[in-house]
């Protein structure tokens, strides 16, 4: 049975250009959540209590939200009085021999990031 909250397998991607940045989208989501959230949990000391590993958990989605928001240009950004710069996020999928596949910019694409967050973080949901 399809395991409905991981993200699709990227022989899976939907072919219509939208689901398929989203699908991309998703598949960084499940990498940000694990790697990023998950790794600095499991990490906190043995003795740190749940009201502490809540209030980190809470610091931690801030944090990894605003990291979205800046993806999609929710801010402006300058750079000096005369330039202002945007970021890019973009999956860049390879095969197996590290020959580059295919690349998707997810942002700033219009996918509002900062919402899908909350599914990832919150629901565990990457589809």
């Amino acid at each position: 049975m399809e395991n409905s909250k991981q993200p699709r397998e990227f022989k899976e991607w939907r072919s219509n250009s939208f689901d398929r940045t989203e699908d991309a989208s998703y598949t960084f989501g499940n990498h940000l959540i694990k790697y990023c959230r998950d790794e600095v949990i499991y990490n906190l000391p043995i003795e740190t209590s749940e009201n502490e590993k809540e209030k980190i958990t809470i610091a931690i989605h801030e944090a990894l939200h605003n990291v979205m928001d800046l993806f999609e240009g929710f801010w402006k950004l300058n750079s000096g009085d005369d330039y202002s710069v945007e970021y890019i996020l973009q999956v860049l999928v390879k095969d197996k021999n590290q020959k580059e596949v295919e690349k998707i910019d997810i942002s700033p694409a219009k996918l509002d990031l900062p919402i899908g967050f909350w599914k990832w973080a919150e629901e565990g949901e990457f589809r």
